[in-house]
């Protein structure tokens, strides 16, 4: 059975999915690859805080500006 922050994870993942053009679906592979309801920290917190440095999508991943620099 499903719990309350699987179901978060997976409307949310769901909610980017299926927005128009490339970066929904690279925040729903992010939020689906790191987000841990559970953890500190929103999402976009989590996936900028990613160590997946190998992953193909890590150079695009969604990060603040401050992140960034």
């Amino acid at each position: 059975m499903a719990t309350s922050q699987d179901d978060y994870k997976q409307n949310l993942s769901v909610k980017h999915a299926s927005k128009a053009g490339l970066r929904g679906k690279i925040n729903a592979n992010c939020i689906d690859c790191v987000n841990d309801p559970i953890e500190a920290g929103s999402w976009r917190k989590q996936v900028e805080n990613c160590c997946g440095y190998s992953c193909s999508l890590y150079p695009v991943r969604p990060t603040t500006l401050n992140a960034k620099k």
